[in-house]
């Protein structure tokens, strides 16, 4: 190491050095302070955040989970209707039967007839309260008829409606496909 004596100034270096490590870590240079207290700020932050949060416990373990009856397939409604038939054939289990059965009514309820479902026009670009209404005249109230117009359909709306090019330039087709897929 004697060659290092040889360079001017490397004794300075050589105390500097040797005071440096003299220092405790984290002294020799001040930003090592300021980093430390924003890393601890961080720190700190996260854990707060952390702690704060409610936790469902019992959801977590599964301990409380909710009790469900498994659903029967056919196969097992049909065993189980074919068991208590066969169990009411002995006369003791048909007497208990009778005995907790109640009598019922038999319900019959009224279907009512579906109304035609509609889609909210108004959804699409370009499209607003009276031109639904005008539509709907039409008979056109779902995204599915417009997804399914030609070239020649687009063209005799815009006429009928005089929309001047409104259903192209606005892609009322794509949009339409797009919400029917959705809805």
């Amino acid at each position: 190491m004697a060659w290092i004596q040889d360079f001017p100034g490397a004794a300075v270096v050589g105390e500097r050095t040797a005071r440096a490590w003299r220092l405790p870590v984290g002294a020799v240079s001040p930003l090592w302070a300021v980093f430390g207290a924003a890393a601890s700020v961080g720190v700190a932050y996260w854990w707060m955040t952390q702690w704060t949060k409610s936790v469902n416990v019992e959801a977590m373990t599964g301990a409380f989970a909710p009790a469900t009856k498994p659903k029967l397939t056919l196969v097992e409604a049909v065993a189980t209707v074919e068991t208590t038939v066969e169990a009411a054939s002995n006369p003791v289990v048909a007497a208990a039967l009778e005995a907790v059965a109640e009598p019922m009514e038999p319900v019959i309820e009224a279907a009512e007839p579906e109304a035609p479902s509609t889609d909210d026009l108004t959804v699409m670009t370009g499209i607003g309260p009276k031109l639904s209404v005008a539509l709907a005249e039409r008979g056109v109230t779902r995204f599915a008829q417009i997804a399914a117009w030609t070239a020649k359909d687009l063209a005799e709306v815009d006429a009928a409606l005089s929309l001047k090019g409104r259903a192209v330039r606005e892609a009322w087709v794509a949009q339409a496909k797009r919400l029917a897929k959705g809805a």
